[in-house]
């Protein structure tokens, strides 16, 4: 899972050198989003962004077809489990230094010139918990790599968020209903505009209809 769409929209651009060369700086950290909800800005885009990585994409925008016929209280269960949510967090924790190393070294810099090729995109920045599938170019970063999969560290790192969301959601029990109505909101508003633009639209005069002929 590789996404740099919400660095790109939550980051900001600064242009420098005489190359002209683009450079983001994020608005939100990891430390950002492992506060939960108590940073609502920070976990809104996580909740956009990488709860539904945590699901098959299906059933995702099943459970946001539904959500409405759910009560406040059960929409927070509804949306996403405590273990999916848990399992979004450590995903994003376990790759979010290796993704900012590749979004940097490569969209994060780009030439503002036609015709400039990028190369591939490689990073050397390990994961946190997990090993294997990755090709490394140091010998630093290749340590561990015969065991694949998820580390104990990770398992354990797991359990904890596990936890961490348990209490998170104890102390906010509206985030989930109060997402949902925003994203409702704004998708209606979309909607609207775009009917709009529609029935404005001007028609082109026609003889193939002409009243004489």
């Amino acid at each position: 899972m590789l996404s740099t769409d919400w660095f790109r929209t939550t980051s900001v651009a600064s242009t420098g050198g005489k190359k002209k060369v683009v450079t983001r700086s994020p608005i939100f950290y990891m430390k950002d989003f492992l506060q939960g909800r108590s940073h609502n800005e920070a976990y809104t885009v996580f909740f956009e962004h990488f709860v539904p990585c945590a699901l098959k994409k299906t059933e995702w925008e099943r459970r946001i077809a539904m959500a409405g016929t759910h009560t406040t209280a059960s929409t927070d269960n509804f949306l996403s489990t405590v273990s999916d949510e848990a399992f979004a967090l450590l995903l994003l924790e376990n790759s979010y230094d290796r993704w900012f190393d590749l979004f940097k070294s490569n969209a994060g810099g780009l030439m503002q010139q036609r015709g400039v090729k990028h190369r591939r995109f490689e990073s050397d920045v390990p994961t946190l918990y997990t090993r294997g599938g990755i090709k490394y170019h140091t010998h630093q970063s290749r340590e561990g790599e015969r065991q694949k999969g998820w580390s104990d560290d990770g398992i354990i790192r797991f359990n904890e968020l596990y936890e961490m969301v348990k209490r998170d959601r104890t102390a906010n029990i509206n985030f989930e209903a109060s997402w949902l109505n925003a994203r409702k909101e704004t998708q209606a508003k979309e909607g609207a505009g775009v009917s709009k633009r529609k029935r404005t639209r001007v028609a082109a005069t026609s003889e193939l209809f002409a009243e004489d002929e």
